[in-house]
């Protein structure tokens, strides 16, 4: 219950702060000028991290028991948030940044230091001082690299909400209630910021939010290996899971000292800014680098399952490709390749596209009506606390959106994702209320998995008649779309690794949301005027069926 809680207050409490903050740094002029090696075109507020270390802070103030136990922790990220301040606000002298991060590191370090017995790296132990240098490498490092991974809209961000999705499993594996709490709370946040900065973004992390992010990163990644690795801070798992944004630095790095050109200097040389000269849009670079993220996670889950050499080796011979991707993209011509595949569906001949696409929708909506009447129920395992914070959280949802729905002219496609999320998560912990009538219930299972797999065929038919009738000048998928894909993936990955049945419920019902959710983005994407209407239905489905569950449960 507790956790529920702090998920959906960060969650609730970042979509709500956020367009105020937004309003705010625009009026105070903290805003990232277009321009130079920058992609963006447009006037766009940054610091916008700022919100998530609040809303952590606050999470963390209120539920956790021992607070004076992680004051270090919290000291050293907050001089690390005043750091990013600084540099966002007024620009902060290099070396002066520098020696910040070595403050903040050195006070990490010094908490750290009693809850480990050995720091090893690729099964090379460090003896004293070398560990205690070794690992104020990994926290300056890896706070840097994320700041330089944050160069498109939500691939920073992005790639920490799948990191946190994995150490939050493993967290509950090992019953860790800090953890918990503290990734959770990170979940809530990142996900409502996402919102905000997924392409085209509203608001940028900037140098306050991006370090932040490294610092938890590598923070609650330390303290994960040290608990599966009995009290030894192995720094083969961080360095694996984090492999994308450390790797990223390293080459570039070493690239401009071989260059003789400063090695700190800012540059157009990192992994996203190669991609892009080589992919068709800004999402699907930021798509394909969580791709890569998603593979080095998994075999970061793996080197924990005491795959240690299999990993090991894995871990080079793609890091490697990962380094290298330019000579490989240009080795196989990848840019002619996709702009084949574009030309090809271009070229598709399609008669009356636009009514085929209209048909599939109309027979999609009744399947999605039968899905919803499978999936109702009457009775759950949820107890009737859980029960009233959902429909509270549900409600909540519901008048936020309405709220910002005169101040903010995209439509909160996020809203509709969320309420199916909930709905389908509720119904998977419950009986559906046909199977308690003379209907058996593997009938009752043959038609939701019969309509569900109709459904995922009409759909995708759909998309692609829906790419040819546009000619691939309307992209469907979102930056935050493409980043939930992703993190769906990496709960079904994580459900077969861990063997996490919750998970496995928690995997189903995002994929069945996540159906529902590209029905409507197809629909509104061609009547516009039907995105009112089907927000509304979104909210109305989990209302409906948390309100009859409470109605059972009081009676």
């Amino acid at each position: 219950m507790t956790f529920l809680l702090v998920f959906f207050t960060s969650l609730v409490t970042t979509l709500f702060l956020t367009p105020f903050f937004i309003a705010f740094l625009k009026k105070t002029k903290i805003v990232d000028l277009p321009g130079g090696r920058k992609i963006h075109k447009d006037v766009i507020p940054r610091m916008g991290g700022l919100i998530i270390f609040l809303v952590v802070l606050t999470m963390i103030n209120a539920f956790v028991d021992d607070f004076n136990s992680i004051k270090l922790v919290i000291i050293s990220a907050t001089i690390l948030v005043f750091a990013g301040i600084i540099d966002d606000v007024i620009s902060l002298n290099r070396f002066v940044k520098f020696v910040i991060q070595n403050i903040s590191a050195v006070i990490l370090v010094y908490y750290l230091q009693p809850l480990y017995t050995s720091v090893s790296l690729f099964g090379i132990t460090f003896s004293n001082p070398y560990d205690y240098l070794i690992l104020l490498l990994f926290v300056i490092g890896t706070v840097n690299s994320i700041n330089f991974l944050d160069g498109l809209d939500g691939l920073a961000s992005g790639f920490a909400l799948l990191v946190f999705s994995v150490l939050l499993a493993l967290a509950i594996r090992k019953n860790d209630t800090f953890l918990i709490l503290l990734t959770i709370s990170l979940l809530g946040s990142l996900l409502g910021f996402l919102r905000f900065n997924a392409f085209p973004a509203s608001v940028f992390l900037g140098d306050t939010g991006a370090l932040i992010l490294g610092f938890f990163l590598i923070f609650i990644s330390f303290l994960t290996s040290i608990d599966y690795h009995e009290s030894v801070l192995d720094l083969t798992f961080p360095l694996i899971l984090l492999a994308v944004p450390i790797l990223d630095t390293v080459k570039v790095f070493f690239l401009r000292i071989i260059q003789k050109t400063d090695p700190f200097t800012a540059d157009r040389k990192h992994q996203h800014h190669i991609l892009q000269k080589s992919i068709v849009s800004h999402e699907i670079t930021v798509f394909v680098l969580l791709i890569f993220s998603l593979f080095f996670i998994l075999l970061a889950m793996f080197y924990l399952k005491d795959f240690r050499t299999e990993t090991t080796i894995i871990f080079f011979v793609f890091g490697a490709m990962l380094i290298g991707i330019q000579p490989l993209l240009l080795r196989f011509k990848v840019t002619d390749v996709m702009e084949k595949l574009l030309h090809g569906l271009k070229e598709l001949h399609v008669e009356n596209i636009f009514l085929i696409i209209k048909a599939f929708m109309f027979v999609s909506a009744i399947l999605l009506v039968i899905i919803s009447v499978a999936s109702f129920s009457f009775t759950t395992s949820l107890n009737l606390s859980e029960t009233i914070f959902l429909a509270i959280a549900t409600f909540m949802l519901f008048g936020l959106s309405l709220f910002q729905s005169k101040k903010i002219e995209s439509i909160n496609h996020l809203g509709v994702f969320i309420n199916f999320s909930i709905f389908f998560i509720v119904s998977k912990l419950s009986l559906p209320f046909i199977s308690t009538s003379n209907l058996n219930i593997n009938v009752l299972d043959l038609i939701h998995n019969v309509s569900f797999y109709l459904l995922v065929l009409l759909i995708s038919l759909t998309m692609i008649l829906r790419w040819k009738a546009f000619l691939g000048k309307r992209i469907l998928f979102s930056g935050i779309d493409l980043t939930l894909i992703v993190l769906m993936m990496l709960t079904f990955i994580i459900n077969k690794i861990l063997e996490f049945d919750y998970n496995y419920y928690l995997s189903v019902s995002l994929l069945e949301a996540f159906i529902f959710y590209v029905w409507y983005k197809i629909v509104v994407d061609i009547k516009k005027n039907y995105a009112n209407r089907l927000i509304f239905i979104s909210f109305i489905l989990p209302m409906v069926l948390l309100i009859t569950l409470l109605i059972k449960k009081v009676i």
